[in-house]
């Protein structure tokens, strides 16, 4: 099967992917349209299945198109780079892109790459997006690795995923200049800084809150951004719950307290990856994480 695969093929696949228009994407590739279709369907004539669903417009991958577009995304970068190699240019840099959960790129993504040293040969790409953008990303081949919490979805095939660390979210209440909490459990009503509703940190709280009905939260803040929360608790704004590796410090020094542990649950975050192999670089930097110590 795969002598009958010609490489121009892979660049009209991920042309396709990327217009999604048959027409626009023979304009990209400086070929007739009716040729262009053409090599889509040897393609798949040789691959033995679908790549693109035509029944839709515009057309959509298939569930095995989305793994392959992956996969081939991945070798022509790989080629391209190890080609280069040996035609003696030494100043080629492989991409790892990587999409994060708000908080993990701000608190946590910053150390993971300073700490990886594996040559200068890469190019970092990372982007702040929610969730459901960064697992249709993943799922299109437009993203190496997603570094988010636990995403039942990303545990099963095509993905592979390796935890990175385990923490808990906390329940705080700001303190004043003596390190006294500012609200207590025995108050009237709470001030609450929450999550949005469709975050992972949302639905989490949300359940915390649902068993607890005893204790009365008023609505005052909310945004799936941990540390825009932070910043509103910590002016004494209001408590809520927030992750233990953004607050340590500040429970050390006095500037925030938590008010209950039982109200705290215990969360993990992961890193996510297509099961389909990728360029050089971003193994490299998958072995350097699976090595690494949570």
């Amino acid at each position: 099967m795969l002598s009958n695969l010609e490489v121009k093929w892979l660049y009209d696949v991920i042309a396709l992917e990327e217009c999604r228009s048959f027409t626009l994407a023979a304009e990209k590739r400086n070929i007739s349209q009716p040729s262009f279709s053409r090599r889509i369907k040897s393609l798949e004539a040789a691959l033995g299945f679908s790549v693109f669903d035509r029944s839709v417009n515009p057309p959509q991958l298939t569930p095995q198109g989305r793994i392959f577009v992956g996969y081939a995304r991945n070798m022509l970068d790989d080629m391209d780079f190890q080609i280069g190699r040996i035609k003696g240019d030494h100043k080629l840099k492989q991409s790892i892109r990587i999409d994060a959960a708000p908080s993990l790129s701000v608190l946590l993504l910053p150390d993971l790459l300073a700490e990886y040293t594996d040559g200068p040969d890469k190019v970092f790409f990372v982007e702040s997006i929610n969730v459901n953008d960064a697992v249709f990303n993943l799922k299109e081949g437009k993203s190496d690795f997603i570094l988010s919490f636990y995403n039942e979805e990303l545990m099963n095939y095509p993905f592979i995923n390796h935890k990175i660390f385990d923490s808990a979210l906390h329940l705080v209440t700001p303190c004043d200049p003596h390190g006294q909490p500012l609200f207590s459990l025995d108050g009237d009503t709470l001030p609450l800084m929450k999550y949005a509703n469709d975050s992972y940190m949302g639905r989490q709280v949300n359940q915390v809150i649902d068993r607890h009905p005893e204790i009365v939260f008023q609505l005052r803040f909310v945004s799936s951004m941990s540390e825009l929360l932070k910043r509103m608790i910590l002016k004494g704004d209001g408590v809520g719950w927030l992750p233990y590796y953004s607050i340590q410090q500040d429970l050390e020094e006095g500037r925030l307290a938590i008010m209950d542990p039982s109200l705290s649950l215990n969360i993990a975050a992961y890193v996510y990856r297509s099961g389909a192999r990728l360029n050089l670089t971003a193994e490299r930097f998958w072995h350097y994480l699976k090595g690494r110590k949570s």
